[in-house]
C-alpha cells in the first residue's frame, strides 16, 4: 500500500517525485519522466510470454489421403522430356498376318522392344497350337540397326522361317513365313533403312 501522499493528497508510492494524478503545469520545460520502482520497471520492461499455439491434430476423412506437411512443401518433380516419354512408347514396327487355322486373317502387331511369340495369353502374339510352348520365340526389332530377328525359345518343336528350322535365331525380311506347330503367319515389316520411327515419335 502507498504510504506518501501528493500536495493534492493522492496516494503514491514514496520513490516518486512527481505526482501522476496532478495535472501538469505548463512551464515550458520538458517533461519529467516518473521515477518508478525497480520492480514495476522490471515487469514492464520484460516482453510478453509467447502464448503457446494448440498442437494441429490431423483430420482423417474417410477414402481421402492427406498429405504429410513434408510432402506438401517438398518440390515438384520435373516434368519428363517428350523424348524420353517417346522413348518409352513401344511403336508398331511390323505385323504378322496369321494365313491358316482358327486365327487366319488376324494381324498381330510387332513393336519395338521384344515380343513375345507362344501360347501363353500374356504372349504378344498368341498361337492356339499344342505344339506351341508357353513362351516359343521372340521376334526382336532393334531399332538402331533396323533389324527383325527371330530366336527360338528353347522351344520342344522349334521355330521354322520358309519351312526351314532356326538355329537359333535368323534376321527376318518381308514377306518370310514363320510357322510355330501348324500355325503360319506372313510377317510384314513397318521400318526398314529408309522408313523408320524417330526420337521424337515422327515416322520418316
Amino acid at each position: 500500500m502507498a504510504d506518501k501522499r501528493c500536495d493534492n493528497g493522492h496516494f503514491i508510492d514514496e520513490s516518486w517525485d512527481i505526482c501522476p494524478y496532478c495535472p501538469q503545469a505548463e512551464t515550458g520545460e520538458p517533461e519529467v519522466s516518473i521515477v518508478r520502482p525497480r520492480a514495476v520497471e522490471a515487469i514492464a520492461a520484460a516482453p510478453p510470454a509467447p502464448r503457446p499455439e494448440p498442437p494441429l491434430r490431423p483430420v482423417t476423412v474417410p477414402g481421402v489421403s492427406v498429405p504429410s506437411p513434408a510432402a506438401a512443401v517438398a518440390p515438384m518433380e520435373r516434368t519428363v522430356a517428350s523424348a524420353q516419354i517417346n522413348a518409352q512408347k513401344r511403336y508398331v514396327v511390323g505385323w504378322l498376318v496369321s494365313i491358316n487355322g482358327s486365327s487366319r486373317g488376324e494381324s498381330f502387331p510387332v513393336r519395338m522392344g521384344r515380343n513375345v511369340i507362344g501360347r501363353d495369353r500374356r504372349s504378344d502374339v498368341v498361337v492356339n497350337d499344342d505344339q506351341a510352348s508357353s513362351h516359343h520365340a521372340d521376334l526382336v526389332f532393334r531399332p538402331e540397326e533396323k533389324r527383325f530377328i527371330l530366336m527360338d525359345h528353347n522351344s520342344t518343336n522349334g521355330t521354322y522361317v520358309n519351312e526351314s528350322e532356326i538355329e537359333p535365331r535368323r534376321d527376318l525380311s518381308a514377306k518370310d513365313v514363320i510357322r510355330i506347330g501348324s500355325h503360319r503367319f506372313l510377317f510384314t515389316p513397318l521400318c526398314h533403312d529408309g522408313f523408320h520411327w524417330d526420337d521424337e515419335g515422327l515416322l520418316k
